[in-house]
């Protein structure tokens, strides 16, 4: 299984962070034919608390993932206008076989398209702003 994990800019360190150990460890403990990974648009991004990330892949040369890992933080907002993380998202998740998110992380999943009509939470306090989205 390919796990991909998007950064982003001003992405919040912990919602990445959080699933990446899981799913490593996991991968490293359990689960051999599992493969994790981080894509972003740049090489190179700055998560909201400063901390620099190197990602294995751009959206460009990313391998196929079967779950797609949202994370969410301030980047969220701005995100929803970047077309190429909006369409990676869109791409990767519609071949994928799981597509989550964490925290504000579903706000891009809402833009992406993964949320109409279906039941979906967010960051207590973001809740009303992603039902205010409608459709969802």
């Amino acid at each position: 299984m390919n796990i991909a994990i998007v950064l982003f800019p001003d992405v919040e360190e912990l919602d990445f962070a959080g699933p990446l150990e899981v799913f490593g460890m996991a991968a490293k403990a359990m689960y051999k034919d599992w493969r994790v990974f981080t894509v972003a648009q740049e090489p190179v991004v700055r998560g909201a608390i400063g901390l620099s990330v190197n990602a294995e892949f751009t959206f460009e040369d990313a391998p196929h993932a079967d779950l797609v890992v949202v994370p969410g933080g301030f980047g969220t907002r701005a995100g929803m206008e970047n077309a190429a993380l909006i369409g990676y998202i869109k791409r990767a998740g519609e071949a994928a076989d799981y597509v989550t998110s964490v925290c504000t992380g579903a706000f891009l999943l809402h833009r992406a398209g993964f949320l109409k009509g279906r039941r979906a939470t967010t960051y207590w306090a973001q809740r009303q702003a992603l039902a205010a989205m409608g459709d969802v």
